[in-house]
């Protein structure tokens, strides 16, 4: 199960590769909080969708139960999950995150690094926790940020990192042990 809530190129990425059979593992529904475009990559993907209705939180939790998914993935998903779905799903239930956490945490993190002048930047993966941006972290690529950049740049950039990346992890996490010891994910055990 993938969240999001605009564009949704994180989600059609993941599709592709679940598609493709690379994943490994089939998306049974797109969940939106509202209309965006990632609705219509999901029609054109062939994947159900779903979108929120208010609250959000409990349309979420139902949906949520009645999929039972092996992980919930969010891929641009702008809310705060619920305390108690948190704590029902942990350690099943993903995000990423433009920056390398725990630095620029929160909404704009490229725009948050852009503007802070940072000569090195990239994407995290994690675990999602209780607060914003805090759960434990799966994987971080950095990238060197050229100081010529515009934002557009920089954001062509992470996209590809994420695009890149992301399936990968998904897949990884899904397939290969690993547990949580504190903040840490430790892989192989």
């Amino acid at each position: 199960m993938v969240l999001a809530s605009g564009n949704g190129s994180n989600f059609q990425t993941i599709a592709e590769k679940s598609i493709s059979g690379e994943l490994g593992a089939q998306i049974e529904c797109l969940i939106v909080d509202r209309e965006c475009f990632a609705l219509e990559r999901a029609l054109k993907l062939g994947i159900e969708s779903h979108i929120l209705k208010k609250p959000w939180y409990e349309d979420f939790e139902r949906v949520t139960d009645e999929i039972a998914p092996d992980l919930i993935v969010l891929a641009g998903f702008m809310r705060i999950i619920p305390e108690n779905m948190v704590k029902k799903y942990f350690p099943r239930i993903v995000n990423i995150h433009p920056s390398l956490l725990p630095a620029f945490p929160g909404k704009d993190g490229i725009n948050q690094a852009f503007e802070y002048g940072v000569k090195i930047t990239g994407i995290t993966i994690h675990f999602v926790d209780s607060g914003v941006d805090t759960g434990p972290i799966i994987f971080q690529k950095a990238i060197e940020v050229d100081e010529k950049w515009t934002l557009n740049e920089l954001e062509e950039r992470i996209h590809k990192l994420e695009h890149e990346h992301y399936w990968r992890i998904i897949r990884k996490i899904l397939y290969e042990p690993y547990k949580i010891e504190g903040r840490k994910v430790l892989w192989g055990v």
